[in-house]
């Protein structure tokens, strides 16, 4: 229940996690997690565990994990083990301990650590609430988010209606974005064209997602998504020149 945890940039989702993350039962790499941070003031301690995870999840706005139906696994030695299982196996795990001491020098129930499995682990009901779009492959299983993902862009940033589709390969991430309006043309390779037509450069990846195909330029300028029901119905979504985030 309780193991030395690493905190540095460098470190692996294991090694940030402690024991949360030896907890998990994932069908790939654990995607994220890390220690509770109560140095800062964005969570305070509570008197119980149950009230620490409630707590923590209206602090940390970073989550982009399930809020409920998480169980009590185990409890031992001030600190309570909480899992969500999916198919009888965790998918996502929290310890807590009754002696985190907060930002006010007040000691009570914490959130010590925190691990997930990649979210396409997560029932799709899950993720479309988390505004999280699991592709699937030419075998219909779910692909991690880790290969290919994608959302609306951030509310802050006043980008919800444009769709970023982001890519993981060895050289790092590729994102597209379907900007239909041109915002951030800007910071585009090319145009949005909601009539395209695929072209001899481009190869298809197998990726689906809601009768969609992804299809991409090889030279990597952008990606086609098209119409699995009719071919013939083609939209390019342009490769950014640089990664694209909203502060």
């Amino acid at each position: 229940m309780q193991l030395p945890v690493d905190d540095a940039d460098e470190a692996s989702v294991m090694e940030r996690s402690g024991a949360a993350g030896r907890a998990l039962e994932c069908g790939t790499e654990p995607y994220a997690g890390g220690s509770g941070d109560y140095e800062s003031g964005l969570a305070s301690t509570q008197e119980s565990a149950e009230s620490a995870l409630e707590n923590y999840f209206s602090e940390e706005f970073f989550l982009q994990l399930p809020a409920d139906g998480y169980r009590v696994e185990r409890e031992d030695d001030g600190r309570v083990l909480f899992s969500y299982d999916v198919r009888d196996q965790t998918k996502v795990a929290f310890i807590a301990s009754g002696s985190i001491v907060d930002f006010n020098d007040e000691e009570g129930w914490g959130i010590e650590t925190w691990a997930q499995c990649d979210p396409s682990e997560f029932p799709a009901s899950v993720t479309d609430a988390l505004g999280i779009e699991v592709w699937k492959d030419a075998t219909g299983d779910r692909v991690p988010v880790t290969k290919i993902q994608s959302g609306p862009g951030p509310e802050h940033c006043n980008w919800q209606d444009i769709t970023f589709l982001t890519l993981g390969t060895e050289n790092g991430e590729r994102q597209f974005l379907r900007d239909t309006t041109g915002e951030l043309r800007q910071m585009l390779a090319t145009t949005f064209d909601a009539s395209a037509t695929v072209p001899k450069q481009a190869t298809d990846t197998g990726f689906e997602r809601h009768g969609r195909r992804l299809w991409l330029h090889r030279e990597g300028m952008a990606a086609y998504l098209v119409d699995t029901n009719n071919p013939k119905k083609v939209e390019r979504w342009p490769a950014t020149k640089e990664r694209v985030a909203c502060a």
